[in-house]
């Protein structure tokens, strides 16, 4: 029996998200909403979808935004990184750098995933989170011997606030648009689209949404091999320029 399958969107472009969501507009729109049983979402989608493209060509037209995008990955390779080595120290040999990691951890967890919060949103959780880890788990993180990481997060933290401020100021005369909040309240909507979908063909069968679950589920596949071959390049950059010559 036919479903349509999951994606993670965190890893998608702006363009891309943009470029995706519209080519499952128009689907439903060839379909209809009412024939697929999402006429509760479907107009909230479009509307949501419209936000969004407006906020990307806010985006696109500042001359900023390339700065912005630079800072925010940065600083969630600096994010993973940090936790990446905090779950290492969880079984590390000494007992007591086990303890200090996962009293971090428990702290870290409270946090859940920031990639997919607003961009002020998460510069507000990882100032916080930092404070926190700074003014009360300052001896784990010692004892973690990750107290250069957590510097270096908090620096990347602070440049991305303030590249964010200049781009709002360089926009403020524009239509506001924060694409990481639009994209959010997209993809909550198209969850809920699926949702419904794939309840539907477990009551009903697949018969009447077998056509628009292979074209959606096309369309994810298509984003998944870009992305993972975007990164494949990507990968393989870093470990040419690490060849000594």
């Amino acid at each position: 029996m036919k479903k349509i399958n999951q994606v993670d969107f965190t890893r998608f472009r702006n363009n891309e998200h943009g470029q995706f969501h519209t080519v499952i507009r128009n689907e439903i729109a060839a379909e209809t909403p009412q024939k697929l049983g999402i006429i509760k979402f479907h107009q909230s989608y479009i509307d949501a979808l419209a936000v969004q493209l407006t906020a990307i060509e806010v985006e696109m037209g500042s001359q900023h935004t390339k700065t912005i995008e630079d800072s925010d990955l940065y600083r969630d390779q600096l994010y993973r990184s940090f936790v990446l080595h905090i779950e290492s120290c969880v079984m590390d040999f000494e007992p007591a750098v086990q303890q200090a990691a996962n009293r971090i951890n428990r702290i870290v967890d409270q946090v859940g995933d920031m990639r997919k919060q607003p961009y002020n949103q998460e510069s507000e959780s990882l100032t916080s989170l930092i404070n926190q880890l700074v003014n009360n788990y300052e001896a784990d993180i010692a004892v973690c011997n990750a107290t250069l990481k957590l510097n270096k997060l908090s620096e990347a933290n602070t440049s991305f606030i303030s590249d964010f401020g200049t781009r709002s100021t360089e926009v403020s005369t524009r239509i506001s648009g924060d694409v990481r909040a639009a994209r959010v309240l997209v993809d909550d909507i198209f969850k809920n689209i699926c949702n419904v979908i794939n309840a539907m063909v477990l009551l009903n069968g697949d018969a009447d949404y077998s056509t628009f679950i292979d074209k959606v589920n096309y369309q994810i596949d298509y984003y998944k091999n870009t992305i993972n071959t975007r990164r494949s390049v990507a990968k393989n950059k870093v470990e040419t320029s690490n060849i000594p010559l």
